[in-house]
């Protein structure tokens, strides 16, 4: 085996590496860069990244890593090796959702890091992702940061998905990211690295082969002088201009250029093979091919050589530069396949493959390495190397890398096909992200149960995973046959089945429009649970939607939410919870259900996941909206759209898209409100139940404001409609009825009024809260003209009880208007002033407006709202302004935003310089004061008009 003299130095890729030491010095400066080298093999990606990591100095610290090809990685493991063996530790002493990337960074097979302490679950993909985010911000507060990462391509998902997360993150960090790759089919970065391509935005190229002059210059070094022009022109067309080639052809230090006659895969295979029989050294290097960096004593069992031959053979590998100086690790991974395809005999491959996978199995090595050696094998694989796939799957999941773990469960399943529970979890594995395939697993597993409890589970799971589809009533059918199915059996096991169906059957059955009617029918026919159980909780809530949506009364569906709370463990999660939380809004009780969304956003935050804090801050929206804090309505849509704009989860954003929407019709902004409803991008929008009927009722407002009251009457009757259909009968649901008989009573049409206010009256009658009476004498004044007095008089009463201030401004400037009718100026002008006040703290202004102009043509005096000195800043800096004011830093405030340090500043530094002022303490000062001073003052003396 002929020796060679060391790595020759880099020859025609000064561009590129200095293209590439721009990332060094963007982390030296802090504005932080993006490099993605595309490169065929042997094209010199490798050779460049450590010119890179080499030329790098100062306070710039680097961390490099490589993907391995031919054994998958297991998840988060190209992240574990960048970020080195310390970095869980770390991970434990930081505060909030970065502590939540300890588990995606233990070492793999184990529950436990340091100290014996175990590891948290991460409950998600994304709590992962801004974990192991605030895990690198914290590494670069010790100095700026390179991180280096080579053959991506080979990367496993979840560390693809960070390395994404971070590029689009990036901006004013001291942190430079470099990846190389091979390219895809068509040259470009392929579909599995389009969005890292995305994200490096302009920051991608790709290397070209080498020129004649470049390997002229590369063989004259290897060689100690330039080839002939007629060995010259033979070497560049076999070579390619691939450095990799032209390395391999050419002798170190002089002798005899001997060329094949065309260029192909097999001049490397054939020089390697040769080099490696020649010493003897083929077992090492196959051992080495097949198992990847491992201690001499795993080789030489895989190998089945003494230890000393191991030795030997590993120097003698090095020496003729195939493998890297001082590691038992290929140079390159082209030299790594060209050993497996000539030093492997046929069938010897899947031979050593199961011979490492019992060696290493057997010596304890973590289940996922195992794995990803045995997983190259033919199918079926042995009932041992199963138990190999089902160990490693729990410590994916254990890490929180749902793609690493769907992709061994999907092993587990091919050779257990009939095991409904692993079917059962493989669908919640990739619910979320793949529902079809999901629903398809599940359906297999009904197909095969053999025991009730077993077809119960699948089908919750698929009627759950349904939802996500827009697949509801397929899924209410089959929750009503396994109800059928348990019609007769008393047992205490049924007992419990029968309630974990009857839960999933309320929440399914309550999403769409013409599952509602019969699934409140059923419901009545169902025992009311304790709430002692999980089970029984998500029954009781749903129950409790139920009998909300159907109209009440209130005091039971109000009481059942309360019960469904304060049984709960702490946790506040899932539908439960939020199903509470909106039967106390609709009760009336909108300080609870505030609670339990404030619990919510919290807890979303301490575990760093997004999706829920998103959906969370949607909901808390609409609480907000019925308030009338259209400001913090505003502030919590924004927050949800920024959040969802970056991920993949379109259904989260209808909610606050909606509630923004109606943001901007109080606001006097129709025009905006329906543009943001008409790029509602959800299918089938119209057959469901929540959604619909709050998107008709925002968009026959945008239509009154903007004076197309028919248009905005036929929308509120479409929407009657709709109810009555789906079989919805609460009165503040969607309370279309009293809008209706306002715009009919106001265009005199008073007989149509007082159809829709009877319809109202009813309804709200059997519910039973303020707000309900308080619409319902709104609409009953505005269908009799002579009884307008009294009755508006009532609804102030009612309306003052209620928590909704928006109907309190309406009611007291409608009452005004009839004072002013009756000519009772003095008291029509106390009625307006109080509504425009009142109107202009919760942000009305076409509503405060309305009332201010009515006041002044009654001979009141009022000012135009003064505004508040915060009016000037956007959405996103008024929401990190009032977090900055409370006492949050930077770092704090980003995490609880779920946006960058970055991010933070820029909104800061705006926010400082509209405001006029120079440090935190002025800031607090002045938002305290601007929230004291929220509303608008009459003029002195004005008060008695």
């Amino acid at each position: 085996m002929r020796e060679r003299p060391g790595p020759t130095p880099l020859v025609g890729r000064d561009r590129e590496a200095s293209w590439l030491r721009g990332a060094s010095a963007a982390a030296a400066d802090g504005s932080g860069a993006a490099r993605l080298l595309l490169g065929a093999p042997g094209l010199g990606k490798t050779a460049l990244l450590t010119e890179l990591c080499e030329a790098t100095s100062g306070p710039v610290r680097v961390l490099r890593a490589a993907a391995t090809r031919g054994r998958a990685e297991s998840g988060f493991g190209v992240v574990r090796e960048l970020l080195g063996p310390d970095a869980a530790a770390r991970a434990a002493t930081l505060p909030g959702g970065a502590r939540w990337a300890r588990a995606a960074l233990a070492d793999p097979g184990t529950d436990r890091t340091d100290g014996g302490s175990a590891v948290g679950a991460v409950p998600e993909l994304h709590g992962a992702l801004h974990a192991l985010y605030w895990l690198t911000v914290d590494l670069t507060g010790d100095g700026p940061l390179l991180l280096v990462v080579d053959d991506l391509q080979w990367s496993d998902d979840e560390s693809l998905a960070f390395l994404g997360f971070l590029l689009r993150r990036l901006s004013g960090l001291p942190l430079g990211v470099v990846l190389a790759a091979r390219p895809g089919p068509g040259g470009g970065p392929g579909e599995r690295l389009a969005g890292i391509a995305a994200a490096a935005g302009d920051a991608v190229r790709t290397l070209a082969p080498l020129d004649r002059d470049d390997v002229r210059r590369l063989a004259a070094l290897r060689a100690g002088a330039p080839p002939e022009e007629s060995r010259l022109d033979t070497l560049v067309r076999v070579s390619g201009g691939n450095p990799l080639l032209v390395e391999q052809l050419v002798p170190d230090g002089g002798g005899e250029i001997v060329l094949p006659a065309e260029a192909s895969e097999e001049v490397v295979d054939d020089l390697v093979e040769h080099q490696v029989r020649l010493g003897g050294a083929a077992p090492t290097a196959v051992a080495l091919a097949v198992v990847g960096e491992a201690g001499e004593d795993l080789l030489a069992a895989v190998a089945r050589v003494p230890t000393a031959t191991v030795r030997e053979s590993l120097a003698a590998l090095a020496a003729c530069g195939l493998t890297l100086p001082g590691r038992a690790a290929f140079r390159h991974d082209r030299l790594r396949g060209a050993v497996l395809r000539r030093c492997a005999g046929p069938g010897e491959l899947d031979t050593l493959r199961r011979r490492a996978g019992r060696v290493l199995s057997d010596a304890g090595s973590p289940a996922e390495l195992v794995a990803g050696i045995l997983e190259p094998l033919p199918a079926p694989p042995e009932p041992w190397m199963v138990d190999v796939f089902a160990e490693a799957a729990d410590s994916a999941a254990r890490r929180g890398a749902p793609g690493t773990e769907a992709r061994l469960l999907d092993l587990v399943v091919r050779a257990r096909p009939d095991d409904v529970e692993v079917r059962l979890r493989l669908a919640a594995t990739i619910g979320q992200r793949d529902p079809d395939r999901a629903l398809d697993h599940l359906q297999h597993a009904l197909d095969v149960a053999h025991d009730m409890a077993g077809r119960a589970r699948a089908a919750a799971a698929f009627a759950m995973t349904a939802l996500a589809v827009q697949r509801a009533p397929e899924g209410v059918e089959l929750l009503e046959r396994v109800l059928t199915e348990l019609d007769g059996d008393t047992t205490p096991a049924a007992a419990e089945l029968r309630t974990h169906i009857e839960a999933a059957l309320l929440v399914v059955g309550l999403d769409e429009k013409r599952t509602v009617a019969p699934t409140m029918a059923r419901m009545r026919a169902m025992s009311v649970p304790e709430g002692r159980t999980p089970a029984e909780r998500q029954k009781l809530a749903m129950m409790t939607v139920a009998t909300a949506m159907q109209g009440g009364p209130a005091v039971a569906a109000v009481d059942g939410a309360r019960r469904v709370l304060l049984g709960d463990d702490g946790g506040l999660g899932g539908w439960a919870a939020l199903a509470s939380s909106l039967v106390l809004r609709l009760g009336d009780e909108t300080a609870e259900s505030d609670a339990v969304l404030d619990r919510l956003v919290v807890a979303a935050r301490d575990r760093a996941s997004a999706w829920t804090y998103a959906l969370v801050t949607g909901t808390r929206s609409t609480n907000r909206l019925a308030t009338g804090d259209l400001l913090e309505a505003e502030l919590d849509a924004l927050a949800a759209l920024e959040i969802t704009s970056r991920e993949t989860w379109s259904d989260n954003a209808v909610v606050p898209t909606i509630a923004l929407a109606s943001v901007r019709v109080h606001r006097g902004d129709p025009a905006g409100a329906e543009e943001l409803l008409d790029g509602i991008s959800r299918p089938r929008t119209e057959d469901f139940a929540w959604e619909y009927h709050d998107l008709l009722m925002v968009r026959a407002g945008a239509r009154a404001v903007a004076g197309d009251t028919e248009g905005a009457l036929r929308t509120y009757e479409r929407c009657g409609r709709s109810l009555a259909e789906a079989g919805i009968a609460n009165p503040v649901f969607a309370p279309w009825w009293a809008e209706a008989a306002m715009l009919l009573g106001d265009l005199g049409r008073h007989r149509e009024a007082a159809a829709a206010a009877e319809h109202g009256a009813e309804l709200a009658d059997r519910w039973g809260t303020p707000r309900g009476a308080g619409l319902a004498l709104l609409a009953a004044a505005a269908a009799d003209p002579a009884r307008a007095h009294p009755l508006l008089a009532e609804a102030v009463d009612a309306l003052e009880r209620s928590p909704a201030r928006l109907d309190q401004a309406r009611a007291r400037r409608r009452l005004g208007t009839e004072l002013l009718r009756q000519g009772r100026v003095r008291a029509a002008r106390s009625q307006l002033r109080t509504a425009a006040q009142l109107a202009a703290r919760c942000g009305a202004v076409h509503e405060a407006g309305t009332a201010r102009d009515l006041l002044v043509a009654a001979g009141g005096r009022m000012r135009r709202p003064r505004g508040s000195p915060l009016d000037s800043l956007t959405a996103a800096e008024h929401r990190v302004v009032r977090l900055a004011a409370q006492g949050l830093r930077n770092r704090e405030i980003a995490e609880a935003l779920f946006v960058t340090l970055r991010t933070v500043e820029v909104h800061l530094t705006g926010a400082y310089r509209k405001l006029g002022v120079a440090d935190r303490s002025a800031l607090t000062a002045l938002v305290c004061a601007a929230t004291a001073g929220e509303g608008i003052a009459p003029v002195s003396g004005s008060a008695t008009g």
